[in-house]
């Protein structure tokens, strides 16, 4: 009885994971969801240092947070904003979540960016830098099946047009087009 009520306990608390200076928080809905919310506390802590600096690198932003609260559950992956959480699905392959949980971060270091192009919606700047950070830390066939995968949901964004438009550049006009953002953020 008492190990069962352990393992409950474990089950249902939130689950903590750090970057040196980006603290996430993997909150399962449901006890239904800790397993998957402890996958990805394991995928931050085992990695998560290392995303932050790639991401940080590539896009040439700094990661402002350093608090996170992520919650895990079976729905569409959101960033949340900095009031409220970062919502994960549960279900998804260990690549995905991997993915994801780099693509929700970007956007939420993309908050940052007061000044944006008319033109340009918030998945076309975040695509301008994301694939170079999944390829950066997991190699280009990573990349490219995650943009398979982003470019096959349908119904909440048209990602398959907007991977086609970023992967039409390569990746110095990606990068001179978002050093173009970031400049325009600093003036």
């Amino acid at each position: 009885m008492r190990k069962l009520l352990l393992v409950t306990l474990i089950l249902t608390c939130p689950t903590y994971a750090q970057d040196s200076r980006v603290s996430i928080t993997f909150t399962p809905q449901s006890q239904r969801y800790a397993k998957q919310a402890e996958e990805y506390r394991r995928l931050w802590a085992n990695e998560g240092t290392r995303m932050i600096q790639v991401m940080e690198r590539v896009s040439g932003l700094k990661f402002v947070e350093t608090e996170v609260t992520a919650l895990i559950y079976e729905a569409p992956s959101n960033s949340g904003s900095p009031s409220r959480p970062m919502n994960l699905r549960a279900s998804y392959p260990t690549d995905v979540k991997k993915a994801t949980l780099i693509h929700e971060l970007s956007h939420r270091m993309n908050f940052q960016l007061k000044k944006r192009p008319k033109e340009l919606d918030e998945h076309r700047i975040l695509f301008l830098y994301l694939y170079d950070v999944w390829e950066s830390l997991y190699g280009k066939d990573f990349a490219d099946q995650q943009v398979e995968v982003e470019s096959g949901r349908k119904g909440l964004y048209d990602y398959e047009s907007a991977w086609k438009w970023a992967l039409s550049m390569n990746k110095d006009e990606r990068a001179s087009r978002f050093a173009e953002i970031l400049r325009a953020n600093h003036k």
